[in-house]
């Protein structure tokens, strides 16, 4: 018997990273087919390296090739997984992975959206509902993953040691490990009909910029403190750095709206426990894990 075959869309991510971690074990025993997407050289040579099969894929190509110009990719594919960028091209990009995903039959498609009110109007939130929207009524079998902030973009502000830069001012987001986000995921994508039409909120705990910078100076036993910066300044650091304005122009109202207090997230639940089996990573487990990093004050690039 042929072993499953997953495709993992956005496997050169944070997110696609760890669920490629997560299933590699499976896909060693022959239990799946781990097959990843990637548009990258280095990427996909990563991925090549650890034995995983290599699709091309660049979802923008369906606009002008239409759908047989990537419905090559999920050719065999049984369940997918997919993670599209950060911007509004997200939209058509979702919709074309869909559509290829349904045509080349496939039976289940894990998305990852945002955890968000149903009735959000901050606007990158309702691109993902209505994705979500477009893959339920698709006919595929589907499961929602909609995580918080990943405690990974913390160390985007880590701009000098000991100094921990923030834009929510004193509010208090949900926080998630994408480690979680992809042992959800690799659950759901192993036995998807015991998650058949499932939504999961993927978040640990809350907390301000002011209690991570204490919970850093207990962990590494040196001085920290958070420094509040204005959304607008982060707004202009990444669009210089050649970030969509329009996707970039919904988190700066992301910050605005946490920090004067119109904006809060949705209550955290046990999602991550009960799908996995095992507790959500707190920010101290985090932090404890990338101690080493911390202490150096090395900033990485923001993984949401």
């Amino acid at each position: 018997m042929e072993p499953t075959s997953v495709l993992v869309v956005g496997a050169g991510g944070a997110v696609g990273t760890a669920l490629a971690d997560e299933l590699l074990p499976d896909h060693e025993a022959g239990r799946i087919r781990l097959v990843a997407t990637a548009r990258r050289p280095e990427s996909a040579r990563r991925l090549r390296e650890r034995g995983i099969e290599v699709r091309r894929l660049d979802l923008d190509e369906a606009e002008t090739g239409g759908l047989d110009a990537v419905l090559p990719v999920f050719d065999g594919i049984e369940r997918v997984f997919l993670l599209t960028g950060y911007d509004v091209r997200m939209l058509a990009q979702s919709k074309a992975a869909v559509d290829a995903a349904r045509a080349a039959g496939a039976a289940h498609v894990v998305h990852v959206g945002v955890n968000a009110a149903p009735d959000t109007t901050i606007v990158h939130f309702a691109w993902h509902q209505l994705v979500e929207a477009y893959i339920e009524r698709s006919g595929l079998g589907y499961t929602h993953l909609r995580p918080s902030a990943f405690m990974q973009s913390l160390r985007l502000g880590v701009e000098q040691p000991g100094v921990l830069t923030h834009f929510v001012g004193d509010g208090r987001p949900n926080w998630v490990d994408v480690t979680d986000i992809a042992a959800v995921a690799a659950a759901v994508l192993r036995d998807p009909a015991a998650h058949a039409g499932q939504a999961y909120d993927l978040a640990a705990e809350s907390a301000s910029p002011h209690e991570i910078a204490a919970l850093l100076a207990e962990v590494t036993g040196r001085p920290w403190r958070y420094r509040p910066a204005e959304p607008e300044v982060f707004y202009r650091r990444m669009t210089a750095a050649g970030g969509d304005p329009v996707y970039l122009a919904c988190v700066r109202n992301v910050f605005e709206r946490t920090r004067n207090g119109t904006l809060t997230d949705p209550p955290i639940t046990d999602h991550i426990e009960r799908v996995t089996g095992r507790p959500a990573t707190t920010l101290r487990a985090f932090v404890l894990r990338n101690r080493e990093l911390f202490d150096s004050g090395e900033a990485l690039s923001p993984a949401r």
